[in-house]
C-alpha cells in the first residue's frame, strides 16, 4: 500500500525532499495503523540505498504520533492533495 502511494503521488527520496517525503509517509502509515517497523519494511529498498530514511523515521515517528499527523488523512485537504 505504501509503495503504491509513493508511485501515485510521485514522492521522491532525493536529497532535499527526503524529510518531507518521510514525514508524509509516517502520517499516512499511522493513519493506516501501521507500526514504524512495518513502514521500514515497506521502505527496505530505499533504506538499503540511503540510511537517512531509516534515521528520519526513527527521529520523527514519535513526534508525528504525538502531534496526530494521522488525522490529516481524514480531511478533504488530504483527498485534494494526494491520491489514496
Amino acid at each position: 500500500m505504501i509503495k503504491e502511494f509513493i508511485k501515485q503521488n510521485t514522492l521522491s527520496f532525493r536529497k532535499g525532499q527526503r524529510n518531507s517525503t518521510v514525514t508524509i509517509l509516517i502520517g499516512y502509515a499511522q493513519h493506516l495503523k501501521m507500526t514504524d517497523v512495518e513502514l521500514k519494511a515497506e521502505l527496505s529498498t530505499q533504506i538499503s540505498r540511503d540510511s537517512f530514511i531509516k534515521e528520519e523515521i526513527d527521529r520523527l515517528w514519535g513526534y508525528c504520533k504525538s502531534n496526530k499527523y494521522k488525522d490529516f488523512w481524514t480531511t478533504a485537504d488530504a483527498r485534494k492533495q494526494y491520491t489514496f
